[in-house]
């Protein structure tokens, strides 16, 4: 039994070369039971058209079963109107994108889960506002129409940002000086993007709250509040 996981930059497994750019689908295997193993195939500046596109949905198609699992985050660069390559109207093509995924990984036998788009780190008036228009809207409303899980992740991690506030949250995003990391000599000013600290971030918020529904993925999933018994002696250094 497997997770499958396609999305866009923010849930993308990176290497060496963007360190310490992290997705949160690259430390998701974090939270999951021992075996359960997790597949992302997440790529950068990837809309839903983009995905389906360049084929790269019919390299899942080809690799998932039966009894497997997807998890589905798309919004971000579907809402770029100057790019025609990704762009999609959130209550028509988006949507239609979208039961798309869902009706092919039915015919899979494998089981589809849906998450909006994570929030950017933008603020106004000390509070995190949404900047992906109607699109977590239209996914929201998709899923309930046709009965799938949802995870919230646009208004949950503006919630949290909210709380947290504009200076905390810096960390969990591609924000720094220069001359913090080789691979950015010359530092970044990226909002979007997360870090190791913002990927988890995301991913413990997406198991905390699919473990609070009814969904099969749950059983994937550690339970967040009661750690097994763990020998610490043999933990010292």
């Amino acid at each position: 039994m497997n997770i499958y996981m396609i999305g866009d930059s923010t849930m993308k497994f990176n290497n060496f070369y963007t360190y310490p750019q992290t997705g949160w689908g690259q430390v998701l295997n974090l939270f999951t039971k021992e075996d359960i193993l997790v597949f992302d195939y997440a790529e950068n500046g990837r809309s839903t058209k983009s995905f389906i596109d360049e084929g790269r949905f019919d390299v899942v198609l080809n690799k998932i079963e039966k009894g497997d699992y997807l998890i589905c985050q798309f919004g971000h660069n579907d809402e770029k109107e100057y790019d025609k390559s990704r762009y999609t109207t959130p209550f028509d093509t988006y949507v239609s994108n979208l039961e798309y995924f869902a009706n092919k990984i039915k015919e899979k036998g494998a089981h589809i889960v849906f998450a909006t788009s994570i929030t950017r780190h933008k603020y106004e008036n000390n509070k995190c506002v949404n900047s992906h228009g109607d699109y977590p809207k239209a996914m929201l409303e998709f899923a309930k129409k046709n009965n799938y899980t949802c995870i919230d992740l646009n208004q949950l991690t503006m919630d949290l940002y909210t709380k947290l506030g504009e200076e905390k949250t810096k960390e969990f995003h591609m924000i720094f000086p220069k001359n913090t990391y080789n691979t950015y000599i010359e530092g970044k000013d990226d909002h979007s993007h997360l870090r190791y600290e913002g990927a988890i971030m995301v991913a413990e918020i997406f198991v905390r709250n699919i473990l609070k529904t009814n969904d099969p993925i749950k059983e994937c999933f550690i339970d967040l509040d009661n750690a097994p018994e763990i020998d610490w002696k043999m933990l010292k250094d």
